[in-house]
């Protein structure tokens, strides 16, 4: 699971463990005689996230890495912490560092290095609410009242406009997922077809429906990717998802294709050769994470222009 802070990409160590948040609010303690004290709420905590993590060589050069997270610290830099999913979490400065070189080359230079991060939540000098930098793909935009309840008193809050990047890394995250969950109800209806092949040959209409229902949205993500070619900051990364996502497209639309063909005889061998298609999807779904996550930094930073 790839996360963003800032500029500075880096892994999840795991999925739970790596990354704890946590959230609070302060109350006054007012002594009443003879009864006990009243608490009153005086405001929320900031919210505060601890998270290991690390940098390997093999997408990023973990000691330039470092040394940004330093420089962060030192300029007492207020950064923007982004999942890879899209998830936005809000503003953090560093508070803690602490790095642990696990892994060099014969000549020393760093192949892999830990560190745990204690990030604390940064509301600015005016403590004014930010908007949502981006919509994650499996997230309806906010809705008017839950804005207004972090509205500054006397200001209306509107939903924010979403960039014509951010709506493309919306519809690639979405599509991907979609494209995943469909591949998942194609393996169910293969292991199924080993015990109760007509039950499966009856459930295999649908799970053909499904996976030809992703097809659109693949193809729309590949239109949208493209027009961010002209974007020097991203064009690369897009130019790599599209044609990730493309090869997406190409292998589930071959699963349709010998699925539209079984029957009683060759249900179970149709499915089966569906399996290394799988794979490829998956690896190409896993591929793109790196340079969605990129593409998600610039969004969210706003090195890009709405």
């Amino acid at each position: 699971m790839f996360a963003i802070l800032g500029t500075v990409e880096f892994d999840l160590i795991t999925y739970f463990d790596g990354l704890e948040i946590s959230y609070g609010a302060d109350y006054a303690e007012h002594a009443l005689i003879g009864r006990k004290p009243r608490l009153q709420h005086v405001g929320d905590k900031l919210d505060e996230i601890k998270i290991d993590l690390v940098f390997h060589a093999s997408y990023c050069k973990p000691e330039a890495e470092l040394l940004r997270l330093r420089k962060a610290i030192a300029a007492h830099e207020a950064m923007s912490f982004v999942l890879g999913n899209g998830d936005y979490k809000g503003r953090f400065v560093i508070t803690d560092a602490t790095a642990t070189g696990r892994q060099t080359d014969k000549s020393g230079s760093m192949i892999a290095l830990e560190a745990q991060l204690s990030l604390r939540e940064y509301t600015g000098e005016d403590a004014k609410p930010r908007p949502l930098a981006i919509v994650s793909g499996s997230s309806p935009l906010p809705l008017q009242a839950q804005l207004n309840k972090l509205a500054v008193p006397g200001v209306v809050a509107t939903i924010p406009a979403i960039s014509p990047l951010s709506q493309a890394i919306s519809m690639a995250k979405g599509a991907l997922n979609t494209a995943s969950q469909a591949l998942t109800a194609v393996a169910a209806v293969r292991q199924l077809a080993k015990s109760d092949p007509v039950s499966a040959l009856a459930r295999l209409p649908g799970v053909s429906a499904t996976v030809g229902g992703a097809l659109p949205g693949l193809g729309a993500v590949a239109e949208q990717m493209g027009g961010l070619k002209n974007i020097t900051v991203v064009a690369s990364d897009a130019a790599q998802t599209v044609q990730r996502v493309m090869r997406v497209r190409g292998e589930m639309s071959s699963i349709t294709q010998n699925m539209a063909s079984a029957n009683a005889g060759n249900l179970l061998s149709v499915l089966t050769s569906a399996n290394g298609a799988i794979q490829r999807v998956d690896s190409e779904i896993r591929g793109a994470t790196l340079p969605l996550a990129r593409m998600t930094a610039a969004a969210v930073t706003r090195q890009v222009a709405g």
